[in-house]
Formats: C-alpha cells, structure tokens, sequence
C-alpha cells in the first residue's frame, strides 16, 4: 500500500504561574511521493511542528519569566530583586 499523504499534531501546555497557562498547537501535512520514505516525512513534519510552537511560545514564556524576576512576593508585598539582599 502507497502513502500518499502524512499528518502530524504537536500541542503543548506551558504553566504561566499564578494559575494561568498556554496552550499552543500545530497540524501540518505533506503529500508524500512514490520516491518518499513515509516516515522520514513524518518525522521532519514533527520537528517542524515542535520547533513552529517554540518559536510561538518564546517570547510569551520571556516576557512572563521577565516578570517573575522583577517581582517577587514578599509578605504580600511587591518588592525588586534587590531589594531583598539585606534578609
């Protein structure tokens, strides 16, 4: 039996902290020639896929660890990262 046409999905859920997260995901397809190993194209779409959700998550996930290091919580109260070198 010919394969004509191979089909992955890659999802992945990212926690955010404070209870929130992102949720991102990726179908891609590819007609697949007689001369075509299957799996070899399936395996490229997979990495494609996992590299396409890295690059959509990174600068969500850089600008929330940006936050967390220039926020913390302290007693309830917000304090810079510095602010704590005398505990």
């Amino acid at each position: 039996m010919q394969i004509n046409t191979v089909g992955v999905e890659y999802r992945r859920k990212f926690n955010l902290a404070n209870y929130e997260s992102l949720e991102l995901s990726i179908s891609l397809y590819a007609k697949v020639d007689q001369d075509e190993d299957a799996e070899a194209v399936a395996e490229f779409l997979w990495h494609q896929a996992k590299d396409s959700v890295k690059a959509q998550a990174a600068p969500v996930l850089k600008s929330v660890n940006y936050k967390a290091q220039m926020q913390h919580k302290v007693g309830g109260l917000a304090v810079e990262p510095g602010d704590l070198e005398d505990f």
